[in-house]
């Protein structure tokens, strides 16, 4: 049998490679509060193939020559299904389906809940094949609130962390303003191909919202595309080591890529 990738080097592949994840959350809310989150996590394929490279190269290192290595698959079904408990109590997974095109290599999974109001969404997307399974609740969650209008209407309120901002010391400043040119390249790979967005998709019609971000029946509660960052050095070097994505959000309100929602609470009334 041939030998798979080992657990360490897998890790410092991911830990080198994170910057290249495509993360999509969809929810899709009912007016009762039930409803289900799509989740699509991807890597771009020139990264994976760079895996499978690395992989194969372990195994011709072992003196298996001609043995097809066996490369771990990124954000496999199981991995999916473990990772239910992490969006809340009651969620449930539903099914998963691969993710192959020319750019991307993942997968998209479906899951179901029954009330809004216990699911829980990190804003921080994880490493594929992360060890230890669902991580524990974190402070880059989002939570939710979910209520029946007099009227009949469904009004849920998305809550965002508080941002960390920690102290920054004058050496901390003077790195900021003189980036060194090697570290900014090392922030320019990790950022390629770095997506993150989470959208409310509700069934029926918005009523009112605070949010700036609606199409139709869909409010974008957080879009980043980092690679809109490559070319402008200065705010690369400035947001390259972010405490938080809710820190990361207010340096970056306003550039293109960026749709972020400063205020804490966001309230969606639909019918």
């Amino acid at each position: 049998m041939p030998k798979a990738l080992p657990l360490s080097v897998l890790a410092l592949v991911c830990a080198m490679s994170s910057g290249c994840i495509t993360a999509v959350t969809t929810i899709h809310l009912k007016p009762d509060g039930s409803g289900t989150i799509e989740q699509s996590m991807a890597m771009k394929a020139a990264m994976a193939d760079q895996l499978a490279a690395m992989a194969a190269g372990f195994s011709d290192s072992q003196g298996k020559e001609g043995a097809k290595p066996e490369v771990p698959e990124l954000f496999s079904e199981k991995e999916m299904k473990e990772a239910a408990t992490k969006y809340g109590e009651g969620v449930t997974f539903v099914s998963s389906k691969p993710i192959k095109t020319q750019d991307l290599v993942g997968r998209v999974a479906t899951y179901a809940f029954t009330d809004i109001s216990k699911v829980r969404i990190n804003q921080k997307p994880p490493s594929p094949n992360e060890e230890g399974g669902a991580p524990p609740q974190s402070a880059e969650d989002v939570s939710f609130k979910f209520s029946k209008k007099p009227g009949g209407t469904s009004l849920v309120t998305v809550l965002f962390p508080e941002p960390d901002f920690k102290k920054k010391d004058a050496g901390d400043k003077d790195k900021r303003d003189k980036p060194d040119p090697a570290q900014l390249e090392m922030a320019k790979k990790l950022f390629d191909g770095l997506r993150i967005e989470i959208g409310l998709d509700v069934a029926g019609s918005i009523v009112k919202t605070n949010s700036p971000y609606v199409q139709g029946s869909r409010v974008t509660l957080l879009e980043m595309d980092f690679s809109q960052l490559l070319s402008n050095e200065k705010l690369l070097s400035e947001i390259a080591e972010p405490n938080s994505i809710e820190e990361a959000k207010q340096m970056l309100a306003g550039v293109k890529g960026f749709k972020v929602n400063l205020d804490r609470e966001v309230n969606v009334e639909f019918k």
